[in-house]
C-alpha cells in the first residue's frame, strides 16, 4: 500500500518539504487590513495600555498572549536585526513565529493520530492542519482560538490513550489561551467541563480530572485578574467594560445568530443533496461505495470551483471555508457508514472514546461547539465561525485516507485546495482576490521591513513611515483616522491616542466619549489619509468635525497623508 511503501514515504517527505519551502518563500507577501489591526491592538498592550481603561477594544486580551513575543522582538531581536542588516520588521517576525508554532502543532497532531487506529491518516491530518491558515498568516483572536481548540482535541485523545490526568491540566491551559484570545471562548470552558462530567457519569473519566481542569482554569484566571488589578484597577476596569465592543451593530445577537443558522441550513441542504440522491438510488439498485466516493469527490470539487468562479475577482479563503463546511456536514454520514465495517485492534483500546469512531465523533462535537460559540459573537458571515469546521474536516480526512475507504481522491483535492490558499492566494488589503504573482515591492524601513507590498500599498506605507518617524516621538499620543487601513500605529513609537485601532471616526462619537473620560490619552497628532473612501463621511461627521477643528496645525504632508497637530500646541 502507498502509505507504507518506501516510495510513498519518500514522496510524502518531498511534498512536505516543497510545501514548507513554498510557504516560507511566500510568507512575506501581502498585508491584510485586519492583520494590521490585530497587531496594533497587541502592540498597544505591550506599550503599556491598561486593559479595559486605556483601551476599549474587545479583542485586547490577546495582547496578554502576544506580550512575550513582542518583548523578545523589541528588546532583543529588533536591535540585533538592525545591527546585522537583517531586513525583518515586526510583521514578518510575527508571521515567522506563527508558522513555526503552527508547524509544531501539526507535528503534535501527527504524533497524536499516529498512536490511534488511524495511524495511516496522521500525515494527511497534520499536513492539512499546517496549511489551513485562518484568514492570514499571523497571530489573531481567530488563530489563538483555533490553535487552542486543536490542542484541546489532541489532549483529549492523548488522555484516552494513556489515562494520564495531567492532560486535563494541559486542556485547562489551552482553554485559557482560547479565552484570552477571544473572551467569548469562555463558553468552551463550560462545554469542556460538562464533557468531563459526562465522562465521569459514563465511568470513563475520574473525578480528579475535573478538579485538575477547574483548578488550572481558576489559577490562570486568577493570575489574569491580579494582573488586571495591578495595572488597570479592578473597579475602574469593571466600570468601563460597558464601553467594549462595537456600538454600531445594527442587528441584535438573536437576529445575527438566526441569519447564520439559516446559512448553515442552506449549506446543509447543498451538502446532503448528493447523499440523498445516492441513497434513493440504493433503494432500487446496487450502488457501490467506490461509485459513491467518486460522486462525492466530484461534487465537492465542483462546489469549490463553482463558488470561486461566481466572483473570481473576490475569491478569498472564505470560499474554501464554505467547502470545508460541506465536509463538516458529511462527517456524521461518513461515521454512520463507518460503523458497518469498523474494527478495533485487540488490546489497543479500552474505552468508548478510544475506539475508531469515538475519536472522530468527539472532533465533530467540539467543532459544533466552537462554531456555535463564534456564531454568538460575530457580526460577519458564516465564513468566520466556519473556520472552526477545521476539526471536522481533519476527521473527514482521517476517515477518507484510511485503508478501508475509497476516497483518497477527495483527500488529495482537499490538500491541493489548502495548498492553493496557503501558498498562492494572498490575504491583502480589505480582502478579495490577490495572488503571489502580482508585482510587489519589498519594504526596507519601519515595522513592515521585509514585507512585499503592492506598489500603491508600498507608497502609502512609505508616506506613513516618513511622517510618523520624523515628527512623532515616543512620548506623544497619535490618532490615526481609519487606523486599521494604514500602518501609522505600527510604524510609530508613539502611544495610541484612541480607544481602538478600529475607532470609527467617520461614523460615531465613541472617540469623543473616550477623550472625555480619559483626557490624558487625547492625541497630540492626527494622521489622516485623505484618499480613503471614508474621508468624506469623516469630514461631515461630528467626530471628524471636532478633530479638524481641534487639530488645525498642519505639521507635514506626504502623498495622500496629512499629519495634523493641535491648534493650541506651543
Amino acid at each position: 500500500m502507498e502509505e507504507t511503501s518506501k516510495v510513498g514515504k519518500i514522496f510524502r517527505i518531498l511534498v512536505t518539504i516543497g510545501i514548507v519551502v513554498w510557504a516560507a518563500f511566500t510568507l512575506n507577501t501581502g498585508f491584510y487590513v485586519d492583520e494590521n489591526g490585530l497587531l496594533t491592538i497587541y502592540k498597544g498592550i505591550y506599550q503599556g495600555q491598561h486593559m479595559f481603561t486605556d483601551s476599549w477594544e474587545s479583542l485586547q486580551t490577546g495582547g496578554f498572549l502576544a506580550w512575550p513575543l513582542l518583548a523578545l522582538y523589541y528588546q532583543v531581536l529588533s536591535p540585533l536585526f538592525l545591527s546585522l542588516g537583517i531586513n525583518i520588521g515586526l510583521v514578518l517576525y510575527m508571521r515567522i513565529v506563527y508558522m513555526v508554532v503552527r508547524g509544531l502543532i501539526a507535528l503534535y497532531i501527527f504524533y497524536t493520530i499516529k498512536n490511534t487506529k488511524y495511524e495511516n491518516s496522521a500525515y494527511y491530518a497534520a499536513l492539512f492542519y499546517f496549511m489551513f491558515v485562518v484568514t492570514w498568516k499571523n497571530f489573531s483572536y481567530k488563530s489563538y482560538c483555533e490553535m487552542a481548540v486543536m490542542m484541546i482535541i489532541c489532549f483529549m485523545i492523548r488522555y484516552y490513550e494513556t489515562e494520564k490526568v495531567h492532560y486535563f491540566v494541559l486542556m485547562g491551559i489551552a482553554c485559557c489561551v482560547g479565552i484570552l484570545g477571544y473572551p467569548t471562548m469562555i463558553i468552551m470552558a463550560v462545554f469542556i467541563g460538562c464533557a468531563i462530567i459526562f465522562g465521569m457519569y459514563q465511568g470513563q473519566v475520574p473525578g480528579k480530572a475535573l478538579v485538575a481542569f477547574v483548578i488550572t482554569c481558576f489559577v490562570i484566571g486568577g493570575a489574569f485578574i491580579i494582573y488586571l488589578h495591578l495595572t488597570s484597577g479592578l473597579p475602574q476596569a469593571i466600570s468601563e467594560l460597558q464601553f467594549l465592543g462595537d456600538q454600531d451593530y445594527e442587528e441584535s445577537v438573536a437576529v445575527r445568530l438566526g441569519k447564520l443558522l439559516l446559512s448553515y441550513a442552506a449549506l446543509a441542504v447543498v451538502a446532503y443533496f448528493p447523499i440523498v440522491v445516492i441513497n434513493l438510488i440504493r433503494k432500487t439498485r446496487y450502488f457501490s461505495e467506490y461509485a459513491e466516493a467518486v460522486i462525492l469527490t466530484i461534487y465537492w470539487v465542483a462546489f469549490l470551483v463553482g463558488i470561486c468562479l461566481l466572483k473570481w475577482d473576490s475569491v478569498s479563503n472564505s470560499r474554501f471555508v464554505y467547502a470545508c463546511i460541506i465536509l463538516f456536514f458529511w462527517l456524521p454520514y461518513f461515521l454512520r457508514e463507518k460503523e458497518k465495517s469498523s474494527y478495533t485492534r485487540i488490546g489497543a483500546y479500552n474505552n468508548t472514546l478510544g475506539n475508531d469512531k469515538g475519536i472522530l465523533w468527539m472532533m465533530f462535537t467540539v467543532s459544533v461547539a466552537a462554531q456555535l460559540i463564534w456564531c454568538v459573537s460575530t457580526n460577519q458571515d458564516i465564513s468566520v465561525p466556519g473556520h472552526m469546521s477545521v476539526y471536522a474536516v481533519i476527521a473527514v480526512l482521517i476517515i477518507a485516507a484510511d485503508d478501508e475507504m475509497e476516497m483518497i481522491g477527495l483527500v488529495r483535492f482537499v490538500i491541493a485546495a489548502a495548498t492553493f490558499f496557503l501558498c498562492f492566494w494572498v490575504a491583502e488589503g480589505n480582502g478579495g482576490y490577490s495572488d503571489v504573482t502580482k508585482e510587489r515591492w519589498i519594504v526596507t524601513e519601519g515595522e513592515l521591513k521585509g514585507i512585499a507590498l503592492l506598489p500603491e500599498d508600498y507608497m502609502a506605507n512609505q508616506s506613513v513611515y516618513n511622517l510618523v518617524s520624523q515628527y512623532v516621538g515616543e512620548d506623544d499620543y497619535l490618532l490615526v483616522a481609519f487606523g486599521s487601513n494604514s500602518t501609522g500605529y505600527l510604524n510609530s513609537v508613539a502611544q495610541q491616542g484612541t480607544y481602538s485601532v478600529y475607532a470609527r471616526t467617520q461614523k460615531n462619537t465613541k472617540l469623543l466619549d473616550y477623550y472625555t473620560m480619559h483626557p490624558e490619552n487625547m492625541a497630540d497628532y492626527v494622521l489622516i489619509d485623505q484618499s480613503n473612501v471614508k474621508y468624506e463621511a469623516f469630514r461631515e461627521g461630528e467626530t471628524g468635525l471636532f478633530l479638524l477643528n481641534t487639530y488645525t496645525q498642519e505639521i507635514a504632508t506626504d502623498g495622500n497623508f496629512v499629519l495634523l497637530g493641535r491648534g493650541d500646541a506651543q
